[in-house]
């Protein structure tokens, strides 16, 4: 017993001395500048030794750590593809279907000997359109899945997202998007400044190219027509702004209602052949495009049509027909669009599409390796306290009236928030990925997934469906539904370290949830219940006593000046400041409710508290060139990282943890700090 005892003592002992070395290496302190007062310049103070040694990698304009997460996110991804391409995994594995997709898409000269031939079916059934009806019915199929609303640079002409209704929590319904433009934006076809006009002759020359490829006579003549009929598509578009105004995108339709608002089309074969035949009804966000899109399908010469679908059939499997076509791809949208002088290493692409079309798939094995369920955990009770952190918050303010407290507190209480990885995987079963066969996965692909889209229309609104792949370096807001989501890609360090340090996970990850939470209940969510549907559950006052507290923060980084001739403009940047202050406050919350009354180890000579703090500066530190500093005060909605990392001014738990005095640069006297959230 008492060498078991003793055992066990030095087994726990090892595991301690280990985890602090973990954690001593989470904090990263190699990272700091001590010469450095905090009270001076803490971004400086808690970044400086970062900012010393690193440099903006060539062909870049700026670095910072999203762009680690990326690289070192990306790396993993394609080694696990690779490998799985390598491998002998058993047949119908998600190992399996994952490398031989990504290995047919490698197998170029198994693409060149087929030349176009994987198209004549396809191309087949575009020479068969004889009237409106086949016409009709054959962009029905070309119906696509969009997740955002912009569907330029796509050969479908609309797209649709399946989700909730603005007004139904309950139910899914159709929401009908704008598309079918092979440059990126409406302004690219109607600017008649002489670049945009310079554009559009080498874009028709680039649909020329592409005819040509595929052995079309006249294919100068027939590129003219297809971008005359481009310009008018884009005509009847709606600006990518109207995306952005939420009352813009809701306008009910029923299925009688495109008979009668938007004649030309006919509906009845669009439909069938999409497979919603069923469906009455429909949420259309750009009423515009699909009047005007219908209106030419009854006007436009059947020719002129069979030309625009030919090219864009071309143009949307380009990546999986012969390098001549990929080449020619690439040097109008690679090169004259994005300004990129070589094209992609094939393995960088064929790591991208393995990811479009298994996204899921991809991400169980990502997970399998990086993001074990006790990370999930770790992460899962970390939102846990935030939440509950949060409902004390809203419970105890000042500007908003009981009865807006009570709607706030009941969008919490229904708020969703996913991290990591979904708790039910998409089945791909049925999904049959062949080696060899790059075309044909891909076409299976697109109809797999359009399938599991539309699936949904006769099921109930799943209020944990998970919007984002895992691997993915991001996370989702929706408002509707009433959802939040973090990837475990994002769940990494240096923002999360599932058995690090508990102090600097709060700091970072989960300031940058809270952060986010936030959104839901201030100028952008308010707009949105409980359940997602429209309603503005602010009052007046609500709204006269939230900007009058948030006056304090547009004073402060209005005095907040990179450069000479360069200060931030608080007005611009008031949404994610706030977002941001609320953040860190209800993340500071949560880190002491997850220390259930305890005091935490001092590690590396720091505190728990300033831990914390100095992980919240870390997220924002960043290397960006002077132009990259001017683009950004000048247009983006958040400020420089330097500044945000600032926002700690504003926290008294922040001038107890270092000790800040009147006497240092950044201290801020109580009656000048704000107050919001």
């Amino acid at each position: 017993m008492v060498r078991t005892s003793v055992l066990a003592l030095l087994i726990a002992l090892a595991f301690s001395l280990s985890m602090l070395a973990q954690v001593d290496q989470a904090i990263a302190t190699q990272d700091m500048d001590r010469s450095i007062k905090p009270g001076d310049d803490f971004y400086r103070y808690a970044n400086g030794g970062w900012l010393k040694t690193t440099t903006i990698p060539t062909g870049q304009t700026t670095f910072d750590n999203r762009a680690i997460l990326v690289d070192r996110t990306s790396k993993r991804v394609r080694d696990l593809i690779q490998e799985a391409a390598a491998a002998n995994s058993p047949g119908g594995s998600i190992a399996q279907k994952v490398g031989a997709y990504y290995a047919a898409f490698m197998d170029e000269d198994g693409i060149e000997s087929k030349g176009l031939a994987p198209l004549t079916d396809e191309m087949a059934r575009v020479s068969a359109i004889t009237n409106k009806a086949s016409l009709s019915a054959y962009l029905g199929t070309t119906l696509n899945s969009e997740v955002d609303g912009l569907t330029g640079n796509s050969d479908h002409i609309f797209g649709v997202w399946v989700n909730q209704s603005f007004t139904d929590s309950d139910h899914y319904v159709f929401h009908l998007l704008q598309g079918g433009l092979g440059m990126p934006d409406r302004d690219d076809y109607l600017d008649p400044s002489p670049k945009m006009a310079d554009l559009r002759t080498q874009y028709k020359a680039h649909i020329a190219a592409i005819l040509k490829l595929a052995g079309v006579t006249d294919a100068e003549t027939k590129a003219a027509r297809i971008l005359s009929l481009e310009i008018q598509i884009a005509q009847s578009h709606a600006p990518d702004s109207d995306a952005a105004d939420v009352f813009k995108q809701n306008n009910p339709w029923k299925r009688s209602d495109f008979d009668v608002k938007a004649p030309g089309m006919d509906w009845s074969a669009y439909f069938s052949a999409a497979g919603v035949a069923s469906q009455s009804q429909f949420i259309v966000w750009q009423p515009s495009a699909v009047i005007g899109t219908s209106a030419l399908v009854g006007s436009e010469d059947l020719d002129a049509w069979m030309d625009y679908l030919r090219f864009h059939l071309i143009e949307h499997y380009a990546s999986v027909l012969p390098m001549s076509v990929g080449a020619e791809d690439f040097a109008f949208y690679g090169t004259i669009l994005s300004g990129a002088q070589h094209m992609p290493d094939r393995s960088k692409l064929a790591i991208d599409a393995t990811n479009a079309a298994l996204g899921q798939a991809v991400g169980q094995l990502y997970t399998q390796h990086y993001f074990p369920p006790e990370a999930k955990k770790k992460a899962q009770a970390m939102v846990a306290d935030l939440v509950t952190a949060y409902r004390a918050r809203i419970s105890n303010l000042n500007w908003m009236s009981p009865q807006t407290k009570e709607k706030a507190l009941a969008k919490l209480a229904a708020l969703r928030i996913g991290v990591g990885y979904p708790d039910k995987w998409i089945d791909y079963s049925t999904f049959d990925v062949v080696r060899g066969d790059a075309f044909g996965n891909m076409h299976r692909a697109e109809a797999f997934n359009r399938s599991l889209n539309l699936s949904k229309l006769q099921q109930p609104a799943d209020p944990d469906e998970w919007r984002i792949d895992p691997q993915i370096v991001g996370a989702i807001i929706l408002f509707t539904p009433n959802t939040e989501t973090f990837s475990a890609g994002i769940l990494q360090p240096p923002y999360f370290d599932s058995p690090g340090d508990t102090a600097s996970n709060y700091g970072s990850a989960g300031a940058g949830m809270a952060h986010e939470i936030t959104h839901s209940f201030d100028e952008l969510g308010n707009i949105y219940d409980a359940h997602g549907r429209l309603g503005n559950w602010w009052t007046t006052a609500d709204l006269a006593n939230y900007q009058a507290a948030a006056a304090k923060l547009v004073t402060q980084f209005d005095g907040y000046c990179p450069l000479p001739d360069l200060c931030v403009n608080g007005k611009q940047v008031l949404g994610e400041n706030v977002a941001d202050l609320a953040g860190l406050l209800v993340a500071h919350d949560a880190y002491v409710l997850s220390l259930k009354g305890k005091p935490d180890v001092v590690i590396g000579g720091l505190t728990g508290d300033q831990r914390f703090f100095l992980a919240f500066a870390r997220r924002w530190r960043k290397l960006l060139s002077e132009e990259g500093l001017r683009q950004q005060i000048k247009t983006d909605h958040h400020s420089p990282g330097e500044f945000r990392c600032d926002t700690v001014r504003n926290v008294e738990a922040w001038h107890k943890a270092f000790d800040v005095k009147l006497s240092d640069k950044l201290y801020l006297k109580p009656e000048d700090r704000a107050v919001i959230w």
